[in-house]
């Protein structure tokens, strides 16, 4: 943190306010895109598959921040080599699962502790983690919404074995 800090030209302490550890920094920086998947989730077309719907709904978040992909590529590149980041995701990233699992039991017409939607919308937010971490790992690979979309309809192949 001592070598970061000087870098940006702070001491630690000032940078210790704004990023108490070092996963701060990395996973920093995302927190309006909850609002933005919430925002995206509330609009989906009723019609749409709960899958597509998400899909869809992340799709927009990325839309949002199509400037940022070099820079959030670097961070889940770090995020993904790194355990030590991978087991201190953010709380904007754990709201992130919260609002997939709203979604489920809006659309199911049930409660959200149920079992169903906590572990459909759980499942849903690890294969979106998952295939963003895929994405951030093969420099070949330049849309990550087409691979949440292609991991998530992933899920429903499932069921078909």
């Amino acid at each position: 943190m001592g070598s970061l800090a000087a870098e940006v030209g702070m001491n630690v302490r000032t940078l210790h306010r704004y990023f108490p550890a070092k996963a701060d920094i990395v996973w920093g920086g995302i927190e309006s895109s909850i609002e933005t998947l919430a925002t995206e989730l509330d609009n989906a077309a009723a019609g749409r598959s709960i899958l597509d719907a998400v899909a869809g709904a992340v799709a927009g978040v990325f839309d949002q921040n199509a400037d940022d992909l070099a820079i959030m590529r670097t961070r889940l590149r770090l995020i993904a080599l790194s355990p030590e980041l991978q087991a201190n995701r953010s709380a904007t990233f754990e709201g992130w699962r919260h609002a997939i699992i709203q979604f489920v039991a809006s659309r199911r017409e049930e409660d959200a502790g149920s079992l169903v939607c906590v572990t459909a919308g759980t499942a849903m937010h690890a294969a979106i983690m998952e295939a963003l971490s895929w994405w951030a790992l093969r420099k070949e690979v330049a849309d990550p919404a087409g691979c949440i979309a292609e991991a998530l309809h992933g899920l429903s192949a499932l069921g078909e074995g």
